[in-house]
């Protein structure tokens, strides 16, 4: 029972980091219906970003601030520069698809020219594990988790309270109709990429922080686990999203822990595979509800 206890603290810590870069993804997907590959790379680029701050700051809260920063103005210029142009000319789904897959290898190939190829480590102390309840954590996953439940929070009141959340959830349900009744469905998808690259971003910096090393390819890695938590939990639907990454989190790690970490991209198609013939609209989802519900 205590190795189960173990391998849960562990699980909720990894199901922190993925609900975060899941909701990120979600969003992005739930205003421009465009499932971004290059979602990966966002997290990568926070992760450097975040690297190079510590270095030349020593403080941990400036890498991790820099690192939502890099990932929101990342995210932003995605938005701009591909969705953005392929959405108003109404180009098709695949072509967008595609355009995004390369995005996300253009910026695997410009970090390798910058970084090299090499795993980077961080040099951010860990702090000594200690009991908290019937979980084993150090103070750097206390705070992840602590993190993970802030940032959630935030955005549920943004979505549920605020005018950009109605406007969102608008855009989200209908885009042609949200435009008729006044709302810029461009200004307000340029602005969720915009919150979730700040999400994303700080997720890449969290994730480096729990493996201790990275590359320009980790966050495409870590994408692949992304996906299938958003598909568990409904795409497009964020609050569902957080319930899919909690699953999908522990159960990786029960997996890894029990069988072989060395199997949990496998693992993760598993579950994927698995979700999609039984639940293809998501495990928390109803056909007959809206998005956000």
């Amino acid at each position: 029972m205590h190795e189960v206890l173990l391998t849960l603290g562990f699980g909720l810590v990894t199901a922190a980091i993925l609900s975060l870069s899941a909701v990120a993804f979600t969003l992005e997907y739930a205003v421009t219906k465009v499932a971004n590959l290059s979602h990966g790379e966002i997290l990568t680029i926070g992760a450097y970003t975040a690297y190079l701050v510590h270095q030349s700051t020593g403080s941990v809260l400036l890498a991790a601030l820099g690192a939502a920063a890099a990932g929101g103005a990342v995210a932003l210029a995605m938005h701009a520069a591909v969705i953005d142009r392929f959405v108003r000319r109404g180009i098709g789904t695949m072509p967008t698809f595609i355009a995004t897959l390369g995005m996300s290898f253009v910026i695997q190939n410009v970090l390798v020219i910058i970084f090299g190829a090499a795993n980077v480590a961080y040099t951010i102390p860990q702090g000594a594990p200690h009991q908290v309840g019937p979980f084993l954590w150090t103070s750097a996953e206390e705070e992840i988790i602590t993190s993970a439940l802030g940032i959630t929070a935030v955005l549920y009141l943004i979505i549920t309270y605020t005018k950009f959340g109605k406007a969102l959830r608008a855009v989200s349900q209908n885009r042609d109709l949200a435009r008729v009744t006044g709302i810029n469905a461009r200004l307000v998808a340029a602005a969720t990429w915009f919150l979730a690259g700040l999400v994303a971003g700080y997720a890449g910096f969290i994730l480096a922080e729990s493996v201790g090393t990275f590359n320009p390819y980790f966050g495409f890695s870590f994408f692949l686990i992304t996906l299938t938590a958003a598909v568990a939990g409904g795409l497009g639907k964020p609050f569902s999203t957080l319930a899919g990454a909690i699953i999908v989190g522990i159960v990786l790690e029960f997996t890894g822990g029990y069988i072989s970490a060395s199997y949990e991209i496998a693992f993760a198609f598993a579950i994927l595979a698995m979700v999609i013939l039984v639940r293809p609209r998501g495990l928390f989802t109803n056909a007959r509800r809206t998005v956000f519900e």
